[in-house]
């Protein structure tokens, strides 16, 4: 599924710059508003001391990739369990980890310590939205793609996919269980799993033991 494009944090955080639905505003107009917040030039200044202009749609992007670097998951249920703790996981999480990776087939695209293959895939939502085509329009397995969400903590950050329009990880699972919609974009990693619903709760269970007991992410005081 790679398109030939680098994908960095900076990248992600700053988005297409010809997309006006980046911040809720053209990217062009964010360093001017910015620049007139007078709490925004200190910070900024700060943060970039030896450039002339430091507001800059880049410099913005940069922060935001700052911040997201400082959110960290840490070690899980998952993680004590692959180090040796044999009593970190149940045998029905246990299990799930087995579908995770066979029947369920989530590893072709959950794969690494995040959980994601980084890449873009259209898993056959039902959405107007065609995400990663409306930068890649001639590419057919581009159409409907979004970023392959990591899991870790995944337990917490309900609703889910990229739209929000699933409430629950079992809502998630049916999904890709039979409910996605067939189209030609489909990613060639999404078809019909058959779970019974045993392994369906086996595979939740396993889901759930991403999720660690990590400190709440301070909201700073932003200048207005």
């Amino acid at each position: 599924m790679w398109d030939g494009r680098k994908d960095t944090l900076e990248e992600q955080a700053l988005g297409p710059m010809e997309s006006a639905a980046e911040m809720n505003l053209d990217m062009e107009q964010l360093p001017i508003i910015l620049g007139n917040i007078p709490g925004y030039a200190v910070l900024f200044k700060e943060a970039f001391p030896n450039q002339s202009d430091p507001i800059s749609a880049k410099n913005v992007a940069k922060a935001i990739a700052t911040f997201e670097r400082t959110v960290v998951s840490g070690e899980a249920p998952f993680d004590r369990w692959i180090k040796g703790d044999e009593a970190a996981l149940s045998d029905e999480e246990k299990q799930g980890f087995i579908v995770f990776n066979s029947k369920g087939g989530c590893a072709g695209c959950h794969s690494g310590w995040a959980f994601s293959d980084s890449s873009f895939h259209d898993i056959g939502l039902s959405s107007e939205d065609i995400g990663r085509g409306k930068l890649l329009p001639k590419i057919e397995k581009m159409q409907f793609a979004f970023k392959t969400v990591g899991l870790r903590n995944i337990a917490l950050r309900a609703p889910y996919m990229h739209d929000g329009s699933i409430e629950t990880l079992e809502g998630v699972v049916d999904h890709y269980n039979s409910k996605f919609i067939r189209r030609p974009s489909l990613s060639d990693e999404i078809e019909p799993l058959n779970l019974t619903n045993e392994e369906k709760k086996q595979l939740v269970a396993f889901l759930k033991t991403l999720t660690s007991p990590d400190e709440g992410v301070s909201v700073p005081v932003l200048p207005r």
